[in-house]
């Protein structure tokens, strides 16, 4: 019997949870928050990695190419403590702030980050942004944002998925009526049929779909390291979908026998982590270690010296035969009353 089996006796009642707690916010018993600048949340109806942080990351950068100041809010999953806090740009700490919050400070310093449990409470730190992009919030029921984004990847949009804690999904696929944009990540490079997508998912009209692409680059050094040359390196990842990642690295570098390790999502890249590691690369007989840029927020300066080090950049692009995804942001969000106040 497969382990997922002992669990479907639980799927009822985290049903039921999961109606009750959204009830409650919808009937007015418990409060939502309405923010007064645009707010779009990013989520997902499946556990685990979907592309949320890179498709935030990608529609940030659209907006401050167009003159608008943004702000990023995120638990800060992984931290210690819960206090709602500025990412400090001289201090990016991810046992402060959590690692996705400082990889994306890092790669957007223009951009204010913040992390908070409650997101209304980390909108409320960010007052004069133009536009606020909060993780992880199609589940929140405590804030209404202007937009709902929904990421699904390509190869794990089957209806056949069960409901928490036997299956990875959160919500079955009709929660995606309440979408205002869905985004299939990991698209196959060579394009995906957008209109077959959706009457595979049954979507509504209403809910405007784009496939996106994921884009892998070349190691490229951290440090004073030499550009990358091919050499003998172990594969690292502590993310969402690790050994779906470390197969596409093992494509990307033409490598397919490379020496992997798969860690579970943020996980700390201390103590027995980091021992495996270091096991892996002796056992190994690597030269170098690869990892992702998530990866790299959870390094302190003494592990990054340890052994040549390179990571794998990532980055989002969407087909140019559709509609610009910035236009149909801003649109949906002037349909909501909330429009981007874009330089005139």
């Amino acid at each position: 019997m497969r382990p997922s089996l002992w669990f479907y006796p639980l799927v009822p009642l985290y049903w039921l949870g999961q109606k009750l707690h959204r009830g409650l916010h919808q009937s007015g018993i418990l409060a939502v928050h309405h923010p007064r600048q645009p707010v779009i949340g990013i989520g997902n109806i499946q556990a685990g990695g979907s592309g949320k942080t890179p498709l935030a990351m990608h529609l940030i950068g659209l907006c401050q190419e167009r003159g608008l100041s943004t702000a990023y809010v995120s638990r800060g999953y992984g931290r210690q403590g819960k206090s709602n806090l500025l990412v400090d740009m001289a201090n990016l700490d991810p046992r402060i702030y959590g690692d996705e919050a400082c990889m994306v400070a890092s790669a957007l310093p223009e951009c204010t980050v913040i992390v908070a449990n409650r997101r209304s409470d980390g909108i409320a730190l960010a007052p004069k942004a133009d536009i606020v992009f909060v993780d992880d919030a199609f589940q929140h029921w405590s804030l209404k944002p202007t937009l709902h984004i929904v990421t699904m990847p390509f190869n794990q949009r089957s209806s056949r998925q069960k409901l928490l804690p036997a299956g990875p999904l959160r919500e079955g696929l009709s929660a995606l009526c309440r979408a205002d944009m869905l985004v299939i990540t990991n698209c196959p490079l060579d394009g995906c049929d957008s209109k077959a997508l959706a009457l595979e998912l049954k979507l509504s009209p209403s809910v405007a779909l784009h496939c996106a692409q994921t884009l892998l680059d070349m190691p490229q050094p951290v440090g004073h390291e030499q550009p990358w040359q091919g050499q003998t390196a172990l594969l690292v990842a502590g993310l969402g979908q690790s050994q779906s990642v470390l197969d596409q690295w093992k494509a990307l570098l033409k490598s397919p026998h490379a020496a992997t390790l798969a860690l579970p999502d943020h996980a700390s890249l201390s103590g027995r982590h980091w021992a495996s590691i270091t096991q892996a690369m002796k056992q190994s007989q690597a030269k170098a270690w690869v990892t992702s840029t998530k990866d790299l927020a959870r390094l302190s300066e003494e592990q990054i010296t340890r052994f040549p080090l390179y990571v794998i950049p990532l980055s989002m692009r969407f087909p140019q035969e559709v509609t610009d995804i910035f236009n149909q942001l801003e649109k949906l969000c002037a349909k909501k009353g909330q429009p981007l106040p874009l330089p005139s």
